[in-house]
């Protein structure tokens, strides 16, 4: 397995793609390597990549009057950028950081405007993964407006079981919007019912 496999079987998930066009894609990857604690993205900088993750995973947070605030978590076999900052090549207001080593494949932006000129099924495919994450977004403001804490945490136990397993619970508290704290009162209840 080379470091490629992950990243073609994710982008299989979507769509079809000859061997011409992955050859297009393939070049246009550059691999990093980071160590725990290292940066993919500081507030302030522009976003300049799309960034798979082949080992590892990342924290997504912003501060916000000195404080932390987890905004999401990616893992290996996923993409991260911040959106926000590489589609109008402004600032980021993000930081994200290395949870543990990484290895990663970065797509640059100029790399990707011309893959998206030089090859349709790529266009398709940005278009897909933006309304992937879009439903993602949605999804999760629902859950922040409408669900309690509990639902919120019992959902992630669901879903996004690589958080709980791997996620120190101060940022696991964070990203539900609650006080480590809190967190502990939820934890301690659950158990107490099974």
């Amino acid at each position: 397995m080379d470091e490629f496999t992950n990243i073609r079987n994710f982008v299989s998930r979507f769509l079809t793609f000859t061997e011409e066009e992955w050859q297009m894609l393939q070049s246009m990857l550059s691999r990093r390597f980071l160590k725990k604690g290292e940066f993919l993205l500081r507030a302030g900088e522009v976003c300049n990549h799309v960034t798979f993750i082949n080992k590892g995973f990342v924290r997504i947070y912003n501060v916000v009057h000195d404080e932390e605030l987890t905004i999401n978590f990616a893992f290996e076999g996923n993409f991260t950028t911040d959106f926000a900052s590489l589609l109008p090549r402004k600032p980021s207001t993000d930081y994200i950081v290395a949870m543990e080593d990484l290895e990663v494949l970065q797509l640059h932006y100029e790399d990707n405007q011309r893959l998206y000129e030089q090859a349709m099924v790529w266009q398709k495919f940005g278009r897909l993964i933006v309304e992937y994450i879009l439903l993602f977004i949605v999804e999760r403001n629902k859950a922040l407006l409408f669900n309690t804490p509990e639902e919120r945490y019992l959902s992630l136990m669901k879903e996004r079981p690589k958080v709980i397993a791997n996620v120190p619970l101060k940022y696991i508290a964070s990203y539900l919007g609650v006080t480590p704290e809190a967190l502990s009162r939820i934890r301690k209840r659950l158990s107490q019912q099974e």
